[in-house]
């Protein structure tokens, strides 16, 4: 029984993890000031080490899909990237990597930097001007995590985490907050 609620899970949580990830531009071809591309490439390939056989992290930066967050109350919305088909770091239940980025006149800021399959703002819970944020883990077919941010003026930092447990009905309980191990 437990195995077929794991496979009925995990069936329920990558088509979550597909819907999650934007099918949409990639960074290549995104509408975007040459400046703020050209920073936020930068900023992706860092993360990355050149391994032989592997893309470069400039080739995985511009193979990832750009999206729009809105986070604050007024202004421009935030640039969202989630690792595209070329990141190597993606994972088979849909986690990946996911970055945030603040337009700041003609140049890009990162102000998070993390994964999972999904990334939310947390309805009208603001610090410093910006929705909190959470993502949220697939560790297995039946379990996984969520990481709840705050905006300290500058990046999001972690606030508390808690984990998720699909039981052998398909219901998902929820852990205690606690401090989040990163």
């Amino acid at each position: 029984m437990r195995s077929l609620c794991c496979t009925l899970s995990l069936a329920f949580c990558l088509p979550l993890a597909a819907q999650s990830r934007p099918a949409g531009v990639s960074l290549r071809d995104a509408h975007l000031p040459v400046q703020v591309k050209s920073d936020i490439v930068a900023i992706i390939a860092k993360h990355f080490q050149d391994m032989p056989g592997s893309p470069s992290g400039h080739t995985i930066a511009l193979s990832s899909w750009v999206s729009e967050l809105h986070l604050a109350r007024s202004g421009p919305p935030v640039i969202e990237i989630d690792g595209g088909p070329d990141d190597y770091d993606n994972g088979a239940t849909g986690n990946g990597d996911i970055w945030l980025f603040r337009r700041v006149g003609n140049r890009a800021v990162l102000i998070f930097s993390g994964g999972g399959f999904t990334i939310k703002p947390e309805s009208n819970t603001y610090h410093n001007g910006m929705l909190d944020i959470h993502t949220a883990w697939n560790m297995s077919c039946c379990n996984g995590g969520i990481e709840v941010y705050r905006f300290d003026g500058h990046r999001y930092k972690p606030a508390y985490c808690y984990d998720y447990e699909t039981d052998d009905d398909g219901n998902m309980k929820f852990g205690p907050h606690g401090k989040c191990n990163n």
